[in-house]
């Protein structure tokens, strides 16, 4: 076989670079994956279901869960798990929480990680929301001085504050938020699959061990606690979840809701958000915001699924954390 001549072979390469040159790629479209959320979020179908209880917890104490009234909601998501001490970290970049120690994941140093996060205000829920919204580019909910960035809001505050009081709630925005009041209780009951538990996903039972009423199957509380000799927060998700598949509802650490308290009404509610912050300034700092769900450090009868219980919005907790809530 002839060589091809110096000549010739170089014309031949420059063909060939010059042909590739001219000839455009093939375009691939690369999938854009999403992000994995953070937080675990179960869908909620709205309904219409009776909010509260006929008798109060304790009979020498005000009932704040009577009169029983009806409550219509719409869709929503919950989430999962209350809020782990891992997840807030990794959004706020701060540890409040009093207990480190996971005795479901002993020896393993990041084991806190799981535990639910405690002792935070309604004012720090407030900045995680945000913040988570804004990480997984949603619509953040809240608004103070007309600012929706945490970073713009200044520093937390310690005590009463009337600009974070008066922080706005966005309806349309498909953000993080606290739940409200009235979704908190419908997803504890089991929603449109309830089966009428008093807590969330079982009832009340003697403990043939102790002779002590207990919710062991289904939450966390002070008896079942006292009796192990274990008096701390627990691994979230290691109880029974509730008919929705929800977890720690009655038990664990108790949750920050978004209302304001008030006396309930007999009479329907559509899609309620709690009362407005007074105009007064002296019956605005007497407003509380609204608690539910019971902690391992409290009695049984405080996580059943009507009771309320309240404080101020600056206050924070070793047996109070939160769990968030989104629209559509």
């Amino acid at each position: 076989m002839k060589a091809m001549p110096f000549r010739l072979f170089g014309f031949a390469v420059l063909a060939v670079i010059f042909t590739a040159c001219g000839t455009k790629a093939p375009v691939i479209d690369t999938p854009q994956v999403p992000l994995r959320p953070l937080i675990d979020m179960i869908y909620i179908y709205g309904g219409t279901f009776q909010m509260g209880s006929p008798q109060g917890t304790f009979r020498n104490h005000p009932n704040p869960e009577f009169p029983v009234h009806p409550v219509t909601l719409r869709d929503f998501f919950i989430g999962k798990y209350e809020v782990t001490q891992g997840q807030y970290s990794d959004i706020v970049g701060k540890r409040p929480s009093n207990i480190t120690l996971n005795s479901e994941d002993e020896g393993n140093e990041e084991g806190w990680r799981n535990l639910p996060v405690e002792n935070v205000s309604w004012y720090d829920t407030l900045v995680f929301c945000n913040k988570l919204s804004i990480k997984e580019k949603l619509k953040p909910v809240y608004r103070i001085n007309g600012k929706e960035n945490p970073d713009d809001w200044a520093a937390i505050p310690t005590s009463r504050k009337d600009e974070w009081d008066r922080v706005e709630m966005i309806m349309d925005a498909n953000g993080y938020r606290l739940p409200t009041e009235a979704e908190w209780e419908y997803a504890a009951r089991g929603g449109v699959e309830s089966k009428g538990y008093n807590y969330a996903g079982g009832n009340s039972f003697r403990d043939t061990r102790t002779s002590l009423m207990s919710i062991g199957t289904v939450g966390w509380a002070a008896l079942d606690d006292r009796d192990k000799g274990v008096f701390k927060t627990h691994e979230v998700g290691k109880k029974e979840p509730n008919e929705l598949g929800l977890y720690d509802m009655s038990g664990n650490v108790m949750e920050w809701c978004w209302d304001w308290l008030e006396i309930y009404s007999p009479l329907p509610y559509d899609n309620p958000v709690g009362p407005p912050l007074s105009s007064r300034p002296s019956d605005a700092q007497g407003q509380t915001r609204v608690i539910r769900g019971g902690a391992f450090s409290t009695h049984l009868d405080y996580s059943h699924v009507a009771y309320r219980h309240n404080n101020q919005p600056y206050y924070r907790g070793v047996n109070l954390g939160f769990r968030v809530a989104r629209w559509e």
